[in-house]
């Protein structure tokens, strides 16, 4: 199977999360509202909202934090910074935590047009340089956050101390069982299971959303600028620094398979299975997750 197949399983799947985080808020409110509150758990926390230019085009993310290390948080495709608001409290004692709106995501701009990996890699390493000019940062990755954090980490070697990836995508994989963008509301629900796990609760108007906002989000412009070329499968040798995966034990987008494979191929990389998560344990099971990233991490 193609990574531009992978790719595709892996976009719908974040934007799965996003959307039933959105059931978790209240079902009157839209994604805009959801999006703000997360946002704004990140200022309560203690983080500050930035933004910087990169090669003319607005990047924003937050940045804050009691601790010294830095930390850079990355998230998936058709998320955003807020992504994290359910764990930077329990973080923030510890590290200099920043959150990026990956360029084409949040409020990081481009807002059009096809988005190649390589901006969003350029926008990310502008916030860790801005950021963190001395010393290398942990960078930690969900999902498609993880395979851009990956492919920084082997363009940028000396500035990554460390890399914790998330149920990370970037593999060569086959997915043919997913239904990656669902025609029906039958292939909604059975993807979102894959996303959530078997015994997730998921409301009929959250399947109704995922069917009529999947194509308007930026995976398609992703897509369009291409990322069969980016696949990282002969790249992960260029690893050197200390890697950590932690996984859902029910992604179904990304199996533990898939973890297993991911990590045989990076020397020395140590596996962390989260028996209640899914496909985003940062937001399904966040305490277990930031106590898990907490020992990774020591």
């Amino acid at each position: 199977m193609s990574a531009l197949a992978a790719f595709a399983l892996v976009i719908v799947g974040a934007l799965a999360a996003v959307f039933a985080a959105i059931a978790l808020w209240a079902r009157s409110h839209p994604l805009e509202a959801f999006v703000k509150m997360t946002r704004r758990t990140l200022v309560r926390a203690g983080l500050t909202r930035r933004e910087l230019r990169v090669n003319g085009s607005r990047i924003v993310y937050f940045s804050g934090g009691r601790g010294s290390r830095p930390l850079v948080l990355v998230h998936g495709v058709n998320d955003q910074a807020g992504s994290w608001s359910g764990v930077v409290a329990k973080l923030r004692d510890r590290f200099r935590i920043v959150a990026v709106d990956l360029a084409g995501h949040g409020e990081s701009e481009p807002s059009a047009g096809p988005l190649a990996m390589q901006v969003m890699i350029d926008g990310l390493g502008a916030v860790i340089d801005r950021e963190s000019p001395d010393d290398p940062v942990i960078l930690v990755g969900n999902s498609m956050g993880g395979w851009v954090s990956m492919l920084y980490a082997v363009e940028h070697p000396g500035r990554v101390a460390q890399l914790v990836l998330e149920d990370s995508s970037g593999l060569t994989w086959d997915i043919s069982h997913v239904p990656a963008f669902p025609k029906d509301r039958e292939e909604a629900l059975r993807l979102l299971r894959m996303v959530h796990g078997p015994t997730a609760p998921i409301p009929g108007f959250l399947v109704d959303a995922m069917l009529k906002l999947a194509p308007t989000l930026p995976q398609a412009r992703v897509l369009a600028a291409g990322v069969d070329r980016w696949a990282i499968d002969t790249r992960l040798p260029e690893l050197k620094m200390p890697v950590t995966l932690i996984w859902g034990a029910h992604d179904g987008l990304l199996s533990l398979e898939y973890a297993r494979t991911l990590q045989g191929r990076i020397a020395g990389s140590r596996l962390h299975v989260i028996e209640h998560a899914a496909h985003s344990p940062h937001r399904q099971t966040a305490a277990e997750f930031a106590q898990v990233l907490l020992e990774a991490t020591a």
